[in-house]
């Protein structure tokens, strides 16, 4: 990902501007259409100190759960689609900025998560870290001979979920971020780690986009260094 902070800022203004309306970048940054315009079509370049305080209002966690407010889908209270979040590259992108943010200092070598849903964010933030990706999947695939294996319970519907993580994917010593659509219980996380340690390699920390309640916390909070979650939802846990 580009590190010059001029271009974080075109970049994401670019991604914004797939979501809201000219109006609605007026209200975030305080700039008029012209000037945004101009930045995004590179007609002109911010400067540094005009740049961070793009970045900056355009990363406000107000800012943030707007992007939620428009595009989550939720029912009964407790059940959360986030189909219109993670199958939205601008969206994507703009979260994988968030991702960068807060783990470039980590040494991340490595974004691993398991497969589906998982995948879209972190192809995204595996680009911004530039770190390779890594899928654990439900079951082996076709060709591949070696694997490390572990299993977990899940209760929504009561299941043993197999996971399988190819072990040429990981090298000894490889640092790892674990990224996730949804943390609830923490139980497919906590599978993860438990793969990652196997190869030998690190699991740093976990970033998600959205956490309900509390269980997951409680599962997680010691087994890395770091967990950020951009959107928080005291719920009930269901499982």
């Amino acid at each position: 990902m580009l590190t010059d902070v001029r271009m974080f800022a075109i970049e994401l203004l670019r991604s914004y501007k797939k979501i809201f309306k000219y109006r609605d970048l007026e209200e975030i940054t305080g700039l008029p259409a012209p000037a945004l315009w101009r930045y995004i079509n590179m007609k002109i370049i911010p400067s540094v100190e005009r740049a961070k305080e793009i970045v900056n209002r355009l990363t406000l966690p107000s800012v943030i759960n707007r992007i939620f407010e428009n595009n989550i889908i939720t029912v009964d209270g407790n059940i959360f689609n986030l189909s219109r979040i993670i199958y939205n590259v601008s969206i994507l992108k703009i979260f994988s900025y968030l991702a960068f943010r807060e783990f470039s200092g980590y040494g991340i070598t490595a974004v691993a998560t398991v497969e589906v849903d998982g995948i879209p964010i972190a192809v995204n933030v595996a680009d911004a870290l530039n770190a390779k990706l890594v899928i654990a999947r439900r079951r082996p695939d076709v060709g591949i001979k070696n694997y490390y294996q572990t299993s977990y319970i899940a209760r929504d519907p009561p299941a043993v979920i197999n996971l399988f993580l190819p072990a040429d994917s990981l090298n000894e010593g490889d640092r790892v971020l674990i990224v996730d659509d949804l943390l609830n219980t923490g139980r497919t996380s906590l599978a993860l780690i438990k793969l990652i340690r196997m190869a030998n390699a690190e699991p740093v920390g976990i970033f998600s986009i959205l956490a309900i309640g509390k269980k997951w916390k409680y599962a997680l909070e010691k087994a890395v260094k770091k967990i950020y979650v951009i959107k928080q939802v005291n719920v009930d846990e269901q499982s």
